[in-house]
């Protein structure tokens, strides 16, 4: 008969299951970040403006000392990158999913488009073109079939028995 956990036993399977289960929506939202491009362009110049800001305020750092020293205010910084506002600018869970849907929603109207674009191409072909038949079970599709030219492959064996 299997024993049962203790109490203590539970409580660090449940803390462990839990630390699992946030580490791997820190990863998806990590992936989201790289994935779509007003993410990563919004991190990539967040990025740049904080090196800029601890370049300044290492520039500024012997004011500030100096001001210290003599009993001025000195302003007040966050060290851990947040804002001292509270926000976390595009890496906040609002901000990524929103960009996400925005930018699956343009995926989704790019690809309404190129259906359009399809469907009045087809529509401008001659009725049966070999374009508007079904392919066949087991051949390549078009565009993963060599290129000859806009020649027929008998056509391309005859110009190479006559070289």
């Amino acid at each position: 008969k299997p024993t049962l956990l203790t109490a203590s036993q539970k409580k660090a399977n449940h803390i462990q299951s839990e630390q699992k289960r946030r580490a791997n929506i820190k990863r998806g939202y990590e992936a989201l970040c790289e994935t779509i491009p007003a993410l990563r362009e919004a991190i990539r110049l967040e990025e740049e403006q904080m090196t800029a800001n601890q370049y300044a305020g290492h520039q500024q750092g012997r004011k500030r000392n100096r001001q210290a020293k003599s009993g001025d205010p000195v302003g007040v910084e966050s060290g851990s990158g947040e804002k001292i506002d509270g926000r976390a600018g595009p890496r906040s869970e609002n901000i990524i999913l929103q960009k996400t849907i925005d930018h699956l929603r343009g995926l989704l109207d790019e690809r309404e488009q190129l259906k359009g674009r399809l469907e009045r191409a087809r529509s401008a072909l001659a009725p049966g073109h070999p374009l508007l038949r079904p392919p066949s079970p087991g051949s390549l599709p078009l565009w993963e079939q060599k290129w000859h030219g806009g020649r027929k492959d008998n056509e391309d064996e005859q110009d190479s028995d006559e070289d």
